[in-house]
């Protein structure tokens, strides 16, 4: 038979995600702070992630952060090495 589950933790919406069977489903807020979801007639695999916006933008502004690092720092490399060359 199809069901509805709540699980006991708060629901807060932002940044999760729930797949049933590896499909994205959807969950709701139930008696004001706890978690719920339908779920279809038979066995299936619930998964919750977790995966807020923010830590993808900030991993993408660490990323470019740390390529035009090392970026400054292969340039001043070079750099010195072609003055220490030219005073030679």
């Amino acid at each position: 038979n199809k069901g509805l589950a709540v699980f006991s933790e708060i629901y807060y919406p932002k940044g999760w995600n729930v797949t049933i069977d590896g499909k994205e489903a959807t969950h709701f807020r139930v008696d004001y702070t706890l978690r719920g979801m339908e779920i279809p007639a038979g066995k299936h695999t619930i998964e919750f992630k977790f995966e807020p916006q923010v830590v993808k933008t900030g991993s993408t502004i660490t990323l470019f952060s740390s390529i035009g690092m090392v970026l400054f720092l292969l340039g001043g490399i070079y750099f010195e090495s072609k003055k220490k060359k030219a005073t030679a």
